[in-house]
């Protein structure tokens, strides 16, 4: 079965909302093994709407549509169906008197307005919503088209995200998975790998995604990290966890001590974590990053980290060595940890001198500065953070 995902709304194609909607569908519905062919996101316009349906029905057996079933006169997903498909739109009392009925638990007005969302196309499934006063609608295009060889179905959501969550789950996919007789899901686990380009990481292992079946590899490059994502298809989670446990073993092997932790991981706990097993603190002292460290450990609330200078980049008589290592010194003293991180501008050579210590002893490397602004800040951050992690663990890369 193959399914698209429509999301209508003006304010989505001006970027006045973040789209989360289609981020949770997607997932969601790949979790559960239904297979999405495309996104496709449209203004409040009738014209455009229906096109663009009308096209998805042409490929897909299903079409999801998020957005538009609210009272107001821009909401006009179900007036678009119902035209399209040849459904005039039907008084459903019923779903009047559960409108009226949420209003009063509210204890709010309702207007004449609201009696648009009890409208429906004809012969149209409604879908509850015990979250929002909209329906949701289900219609079968039962158009004789040309070519077509499967059954389409339209299911209109509503665009507020914790209603679509609820009506997706709870409704929409036991559906899906039944109607067409869906088994299965598709399970992923995401590697995070930092110090490393895409790239880099690219080079490593592009021959594993080059001959990927199931499960595939996906590489996603962010400003804290490179992420892995493993995906396989199988029975169960367990099933799946079985096809994707000897390819991480072959990455890991291909990046050796370079894989930070997994998704739900961040650099900085992992660190934390690092300096509380064996009973370190650690105190900072920052100037190119601009404090973008000490504010990721304060994040997460980092028992280890015991406070940081943020001082202005300057050069004196002193070699930006020399001065790290006396301002490493005052800055344990000051903090009373007995690991501390230095991070210096090299302003000639347009980098980072970094100076580790801790009780195992001192590292040094300089970190290569590129961008601009807060994200340059970031990677500077993330690349020390790295480093440090790197030193924890002994490996040869710092």
């Amino acid at each position: 079965m193959q399914a698209e995902m429509m999301m209508i709304g003006t304010e989505l194609l001006l970027g006045q909302v973040q789209d989360t909607n289609a981020t949770f569908m997607g997932q969601t519905l790949a979790e559960h093994g239904i297979n999405l062919y495309q996104k496709t996101t449209i203004g409040d316009n009738p014209a455009r709407i229906k096109d663009a349906l009308d096209a998805a029905l042409r490929r897909s057996e299903v079409v999801l549509c998020s957005g538009g079933l609210g009272p107001t006169e821009d909401d006009i997903t179900r007036e678009c169906v119902a035209e399209l498909l040849g459904r005039p739109l039907e008084y459903r009392p019923e779903l009047y008197t559960a409108i009226e009925q949420r209003f009063a638990l509210t204890g709010r007005t309702l207007t004449e307005n609201n009696r648009k969302q009890a409208m429906a196309p004809k012969g149209a499934e409604i879908i509850e919503n015990p979250n929002g006063t909209a329906p949701g609608i289900l219609v079968e295009d039962t158009r004789a088209l040309p070519g077509r060889t499967h059954p389409a179905y339209v299911i209109c959501m509503p665009g507020v995200p914790h209603e679509l969550h609820a009506m997706l789950l709870d409704w929409v996919v036991p559906w899906l998975r039944n109607r067409f007789g869906l088994s299965g899901v598709l399970h992923y686990r995401v590697l995070k790998v930092c110090g490393m380009g895409e790239s880099r990481v690219d080079s490593a292992i592009g021959d594993l995604i080059q001959a990927q079946q199931n499960p595939t590899i996906g590489l996603l490059a962010g400003p804290d990290a490179v992420r892995i994502r493993l995906a396989a298809y199988a029975e169960s989670i367990p099933a799946a966890d079985a096809l994707i446990d000897p390819l991480e073993d072959t990455i890991r092997k291909r990046l050796p001590g370079r894989i930070m932790g997994y998704e739900e991981d961040t650099l900085e706990s992992v660190v934390d974590r690092l300096l509380s097993e064996r009973g370190w603190s650690l105190s900072v002292v920052e100037t190119a990053s601009g404090g973008a460290l000490a504010q990721r450990m304060i994040g997460i609330a980092a028992s280890s980290f015991a406070g940081a200078q943020v001082l202005p980049i300057q050069q004196d008589a002193l070699t930006v060595e020399e001065r790290a290592v006396d301002l490493a010194g005052d800055c344990m003293l000051q903090y009373k940890t007995n690991c501390t991180l230095v991070l210096l501008e090299k302003v000639v050579q347009n980098a980072t001198f970094a100076l580790w210590m801790s009780p195992k002893g001192t590292h040094q490397w300089e970190i290569s500065h590129y961008g601009q602004g807060a994200r340059r800040q970031l990677r500077i951050a993330m690349a020390a953070l790295e480093g440090v992690r790197q030193a924890i663990l002994e490996t040869t890369e710092v």
